[in-house]
């Protein structure tokens, strides 16, 4: 086999974990561990195609020739170098991290550069040569870097598309774990309002004591509230004008304001505080505040038409300017379900039962 359909079979197997990962069934507490395996072993496939003969004793070379010529100018000294790898690698446990904890950024690149460095059969970092020194540090600088500049360190090693590859498995897995530290924190917050005494007396209330946002709550109360119910409708607009409030859960928010007449009945009972709070929510979708889109949204299809004609019901009601259209609101958003939230009682608007943890993670 000629040395480029060698390397190019190999680039396809640099590539196939992530793609096997992505369409096997597996638990999500375990997928993003799989894909720091599956993009190690991506890389030692890479470092493979670079020596179709015998392994070099000192690995062999993923940066091109002219930039080991060249690097060294706008980085640390060699030493200074070896002793930010040593540090980086300390990270490949995480002793405070939960067990079912997806790893961090920094674990996660810890783990490749072992392999690396197990696949060199070099375990002395202080007498790493030069040019493993810097392929080390500017792959961990591209793993971390903003995407424009890994896209011009990328360019510096012979395979730059499976280098931005392997970033790119590197953003799931800091994706994977921030959820999870989300998920978490909401669980904390539950339990340690569950304990509070006495619980609060509203719904928003409730919210409003709770140390950390839980946005599948959030979207739960504002798919089910009854708009009727005046301390549900608090606790939904409430939600809904959240900056961290998913987009999801603002979308559902804005479809559902076209049941009933529930901004010409705000108006007939003076209610300006809803109206300026739902207008508010209007124009924070407009200047992009809603930047979370972890959840699954799927608009129905009438949602545009039937909020248009409310806001121009409420217009001629009011006789005054109407209000602007919310901009790109009800799109298909790819994203999880959410997780379900049985321990509260919205109509109560208390928990009514202790938190699950498998309702959060």
């Amino acid at each position: 086999m000629d040395v480029p359909v060698y390397r190019l079979l190999l680039a396809g197997a640099a590539l196939c974990p992530a793609a096997l990962l992505a369409a096997a069934p597996v638990s999500s507490a375990f997928l993003p561990f799989g894909i720091v395996i599956g993009s190690a072993g991506g890389l030692l496939a890479l470092l493979s195609s670079f020596r179709p003969g015998k392994p070099r004793r000192r690995g062999p070379a993923l940066l091109r020739r002219a930039a080991l010529r060249r690097a060294g100018s706008d980085l640390p000294t060699l030493h200074d170098q070896r002793l930010a790898i040593a540090k980086a690698l300390e990270a490949a446990v995480d002793l405070r991290a939960e067990p079912d904890a997806p790893p961090t950024r920094e674990t996660a690149i810890a783990r490749i550069l072992t392999r690396i460095l197990d696949s060199w059969n070099a375990s002395d970092i202080a007498a790493l040569p030069r040019d493993l020194t810097l392929t080390l540090t500017l792959l961990k600088q591209c793993l971390k870097a903003p995407p424009g500049e890994a896209g011009r360190i990328a360019q510096l090693f012979q395979r730059p598309d499976v280098v931005l590859g392997l970033r790119q498995e590197i953003d799931m897995i800091a994706k994977a774990r921030a959820s999870y530290d989300q998920s978490l924190a909401a669980y904390q917050a539950t339990r340690e309002l569950q304990a509070t005494a006495p619980a609060p007396g509203t719904l928003t209330q409730a919210l409003r004591a709770m140390n950390a946002p839980d946005i599948d709550l959030w979207h739960r109360i504002v798919t089910e509230h009854d708009p009727t119910d005046l301390a549900q409708r608090e606790a939904a607009l409430w939600c809904a004008t959240q900056p961290a409030c998913d987009h999801a859960s603002v979308a559902v928010y804005l479809a559902r304001l076209a049941d009933g007449a529930q901004l010409q009945n705000a108006y007939i009972d003076a209610d300006s505080a809803f109206l300026e709070q739902v207008r508010g929510i209007i124009a924070n979708c407009n200047v992009g505040i809603y930047r979370h889109r972890g959840l699954v949204y799927v608009p129905p299809a009438d949602a545009v038409i039937r909020l248009k004609a409310k806001l121009d019901a409420l217009a001629s009601l009011s006789d005054s300017p109407r209000w602007p259209d919310p901009q790109c609101v009800f799109t298909v958003l790819e994203g999880r379900k959410p997780h379900p939230r049985p321990a509260w009682d919205l109509s109560s608007g208390r928990l009514v039962a202790a938190p699950n943890r498998s309702d959060y993670l």
